[in-house]
Order: C-alpha cells, then structure tokens, then sequence
C-alpha cells in the first residue's frame, strides 16, 4: 500500500502469469514494498524540507521522559527525525545533563536534538516571573521544555507543584 497514494503502484505480475495469486507471493516482496516505502517517505521529507520527529512504531519518539528515581534530568528516548534536511537518529535512551534550580524565579529550559555534535543537550533559558522558553539552536529541533521551579528537587512527567516539569516539544512530520 503507497503511503498517502504518493508510491509506486503495487503489482502482484509475475513472468508468465497474471495475476498472482496470494498464496504464491513470498516475504521477499513484502520486504521489496516495505522498502520502497521507506525510501519514498524518506525522499519526501528531505525534498520538502520540513524538520519534526519523524512517527515511528510507538508514541514515545524522541520523547523526554522523567528519570526514575526522579533527577534534575531527563531521559529522551530513541527515535528519528529530521534536521535541516539531514536524517538524525538516536539509537537508544539517553540521559541529559542535570539542570539546576533557578535562584529567584522559574526558568524554561529546552530539550534540543542536535545535528553539530548529534547528541541531547539542554539549553538554559532565563530565569523570569514569566519564562518563556529559549528556541533551538541552529541545526537543532526542540523536544521538550522543562519548566523549572526554584523549589526543584527533581524534574517530573508531570506538574506537582514543587518541582520542575517537562512539556512535550515535539513537532512530528
């Protein structure tokens, strides 16, 4: 099946007969699809130039998620995306760096895939009675915000009212 009707058209023609039935078709032309598929998919997003996580098999893509125990870190987990037309891939869960707490008001920092060093870093934003969240360095894609309180002890999935926070970033293709 071509993804979004934009593929190749599927034939089930074999030599010599037409057409072929189901049960004579083997894995090997499921893989041949399936990685035709990829490859028009692929093709498409680098021809159109849109950066975001790419949707894969779980909705966990290149999400942050809290540490357990809870840290002042977060753990993002493995997943595909593309940047400034550059396919990225992190293969496998991957810790931050530990944030630490604002001293006087909350701060949003931002969760950021990177393509210069192809790692998981985190930029600190500005401690303010309204933080607003920093934007993504040059050849990077956000993909969360941490809000940060100056009573955090550790950063949470959720909002406990005490501690830091992480909000889905993420912009998918």
């Amino acid at each position: 099946m071509a993804i979004k009707g934009n593929a190749y058209t599927k034939t089930t023609w074999a030599f010599e007969e037409r057409p072929v039935a189901s049960s004579k078709l083997n894995i090997w032309d499921d893989r041949l699809e399936a990685a035709l598929e990829l490859v028009h998919f692929l093709a498409a997003q680098v021809w159109s130039g849109t950066d975001g996580v790419a949707r894969g098999a779980t909705a966990d893509d290149l999400k942050a998620v809290a540490n357990s125990p809870a840290t002042m870190g977060v753990l993002v987990e493995p997943g595909y995306a593309f940047i400034s037309n550059t396919p990225y891939k992190l293969a496998a869960q991957t810790p931050t760096a530990d944030v630490t707490a604002p001293v006087s008001n909350p701060r949003i920092d931002l969760v950021q895939a990177g393509l210069e060093t192809w790692n998981i870093s985190v930029k600190q934003g500005v401690e303010s009675a309204t933080p607003v969240a920093p934007t993504a360095d040059t050849d990077s894609i956000a993909l969360a915000q941490l809000y940060v309180r100056t009573t955090a002890t550790s950063i949470k999935d959720t909002d406990d009212s005490t501690n830091g926070y992480i909000i889905d970033a993420r912009d998918f293709l």
